[in-house]
Order: C-alpha cells, then structure tokens, then sequence
C-alpha cells in the first residue's frame, strides 16, 4: 500500500489497479442525476423570483400580502374540555382532517366540507359519536343497563316509525 495526497483515493494499491464496483458506479450516477436536477431547480426558481420579471412590471393589480390559504383551528376530542383540544392546519379539508386525525389519535376523519371551516375558529371533533360529554356518556350507558336488567333485553329494542301526518309530507333524497 502505497499513501498519496489525492483526497479522492487516498492509498493505492502497488503494482495493482482499482476498479469502480458496480455500485459505486450507480451511485455516482444518481449524484451527478440529482446534482443536475438540483441546477435545474435553483435555475428555475432564479427566472421566477427575479425583481424585473415582465410579469410583474405589466401587472397593474398587485396586492402587498396575499393572506395564506391554510387555515389553523383549534380542536378537541368529543367529551372533552376545549382547552385540552391541539391546534391543527390544513390547505384543503382533507389534510386538515388529516392532522386533526393525527394531532388527537382519533380513528376516522371527523368532518366533511371545508367551506364550513373558518380561520381561528373553535372546532369539537368527533369521530361519529354524537357530541357528550364523558358523563354523560357514562349516564347513558347506566340507564341502558339498568333497563335490561329490570324489563329484560327486549326493553331496549326500540322500532321508531313516522306519524300518520308526516308520511305524506316525507321526501327521501340520495
């Protein structure tokens, strides 16, 4: 083994010769690939974010700020205090649905429209239950309970069926 001063191979092998093995030569690729893409990239940023872009001089409506388009609540759980919720932000709906899912380990998305949704605005999430509190919840259960025990199981099978008077005003829409 012979020292040299070359930083790139830095002890050569005497009376031998080094070769490239097929993964170095793959991952000299994918460096010289991501270093042209990366050119690229600043190239372009460079063309867009130029002061004297013809765009922008032609333009006659420029507004100073553009308010951003993500939105950040304030969420918590169904049953909940409020000041136990986390904040979460999103784009669209689904990604806001998607860190409040997150944020608060909840098993399914809770809401479904993201016109409904203002900015700061105090949310209670809920993965489908109905909105109780804990007590409440537990209140609910104890009375199913004791029903069963004191009229049987069949006490707590309830069929609801509409009004005389409301079955020709119902409409169903799918």
């Amino acid at each position: 083994l012979v020292p040299t001063k070359s930083p790139v191979q830095p002890i050569v092998v005497e009376g031998g010769w080094t070769e490239e093995t097929q993964e170095e030569m793959k991952l000299m690729e994918n460096i010289q690939h991501t270093e042209t893409h990366f050119s690229e990239v600043q190239a372009s940023q460079l063309k867009r974010s130029s002061p004297f872009s013809s765009k922008l001089l032609s333009s006659k409506h420029r507004c100073l700020y553009d308010q951003p388009s993500a939105k950040r609540v304030w969420a918590y759980l169904n049953g909940y205090k409020p000041k136990q919720g986390v904040y979460a932000w999103g784009k669209t709906i689904s990604e806001l649905l998607d860190n409040c899912t997150t944020r608060l380990n909840m098993q399914q998305p809770p809401l479904q429209s993201w016109d409904e949704i203002e900015r700061d605005m105090l949310l209670c999430v809920s993965a489908g239950s109905p909105f109780l509190t804990i007590k409440q919840q537990v209140e609910v259960r104890a009375i199913y309970a004791r029903i069963r025990k004191q009229q049987g199981p069949d006490a707590t099978n309830i069929v609801v069926s509409p009004s005389e008077k409301l079955k020709g005003q119902v409409v169903f829409f799918y």
